[in-house]
């Protein structure tokens, strides 16, 4: 059943107007019809079974058939990425939301191939809502504002940064998530990887780092396998983490 995200979605709703996009994707690209089904979410915990009542021009009426609410696990998993050339960070948002990635956090390094726009982290939102709607996942990411990997590393953060390096004799991360008591926030580098300078910065702040294997990977294809790892720990440790 297509799944809509409808922010304003409360748990006590009994009916729901929508408007604006998804009201377009609902109508024009589903052409879905009145007593239609169709399933919402707020993104923020909700998920519910509607059925849609009346149709005009601009929005639509939905009655609230049921609504369920999931809890969500202590310990969320962040990612902090280098932004990429040719949207392949879109595919880290993309794959990582549905992952259940709960915090991105968009960094600048000194071999970042673009700059941000002003709407970047809006797109990246958009994105990551597309993708919620995909795989029926009900908490939207937070997206932060793009920083510096120095700034990055320097602010105050729930989480502890840990990040995938090519080189060394570096733990996998099951092994580093051993040593490490509350949630990591993995940092993936560019197509270029780090420059000197910000390993050391790494070595200095005493940045924990885990190796991905024996291969070069993609800096997005290097995303999806540290989440993917680390996702399996946590459900491993508990089967109903979400």
């Amino acid at each position: 059943m297509p799944c809509f995200y409808t922010p304003n979605l409360k748990k006590e709703d009994k009916k729901i107007i929508i408007s604006g996009d998804e009201f377009h994707h609902i109508i024009h690209v589903f052409r879905k019809s009145q007593n239609d089904e169709i399933l919402l979410t707020n993104g923020s915990g909700l998920m519910a079974e509607a059925k849609i009542h009346s149709i005009t021009k601009r929005n639509l009426t939905v009655s609230i058939l049921s609504i369920k609410e999931q809890n969500q696990s202590d310990l969320k998993i962040a990612v902090a990425f280098s932004l990429l050339r040719n949207k392949h960070d879109h595919l880290i948002i993309e794959k990582l939301t549905e992952l259940g990635v709960k915090e991105f956090f968009p960094i600048i390094t000194e071999h970042s191939v673009r700059k941000p726009a002003k709407n970047t982290v809006e797109k990246f939102k958009k994105t990551a809502i597309s993708a919620i709607k995909q795989c029926d996942n009900v908490f939207l990411p937070k997206i932060h504002q793009v920083l510096s990997l120095k700034t990055f590393l320097n602010s105050k953060k729930y989480y502890q940064p840990v990040v995938a390096l090519e080189t060394g004799n570096h733990k996998t991360i099951n092994v580093l998530l051993e040593e490490v008591k509350k949630p990591i926030c993995i940092i993936i580098g560019p197509e270029g990887g780090f420059d000197k300078k910000e390993i050391d910065l790494f070595k200095e702040k005493e940045i924990l780092s885990f190796s991905l294997g024996n291969h070069i990977l993609r800096a997005e294809t290097a995303a999806i396998a540290a989440a993917s790892q680390l996702l399996g720990y946590y459900l491993e440790k508990d089967a109903d983490y979400y």
